[in-house]
Parts: C-alpha cells; structure tokens; sequence
C-alpha cells in the first residue's frame, strides 16, 4: 500500500526544473511504497500544464533513486502500483 502525505510546496525536492513543467504548481505530495523488496519515495506533482486549446491539469512522478540503483522492470512496478493507487484514492486538486 502507497502512503501519500501532502507536503509545502517550497520542498526543496521541487526543483526548478521540475517546477518548469507547469504553468502552476497546485499540490505537492509525497509518497512511500514499502515491499518485500526494500522502501521506496517520491514526489507526485499536480499542476497546470500547457496544453494546444490553453491548460490541462496533470500530475507528474517521479521516484527518489536508491544508491544500489532500481532496475528497468522494478522502476516500473513501482511506477505502476503508485500512478493506480494515486488515482483510486482520488487525490484531487484544491486551488486554495
């Protein structure tokens, strides 16, 4: 099971180029994926991006590498168990 947690949005994670992605950031949130196989973070984006008819509100995640690397098949179970979960728990957007 995926652990979301919403964080601020001046997370140092949050780099600039990430940042570049949208037009406006809306929500941050940090996830956590434990299995059998180790423990497993990252970040989960929720913005504004451009879009060909104006903007289109998208989320973008990424995974925090572990130092002994994450293979190719691994990264995308992960990617995968996360994204679903995301979208089952109905994380929304809330512009405050």
């Amino acid at each position: 099971m995926v652990s979301f947690m919403f964080i601020p949005l001046t997370e140092p994670r949050l780099s600039p180029e990430l940042r570049a992605k949208f037009v406006h950031v809306n929500q941050l949130v940090r996830w956590e994926l434990t299995d059998s196989s180790g423990k497993y973070t990252g970040l989960v984006v929720v913005g504004a991006q451009p879009h060909l008819k104006g903007f289109q509100a998208r989320a973008e995640f990424t995974i925090d590498l572990p130092q002994k690397g994450l293979s190719n098949s691994k990264m995308r179970e992960v990617s995968h168990t996360v994204e679903t979960e995301f979208v089952n728990k109905a994380i929304t957007i809330v512009n405050v």
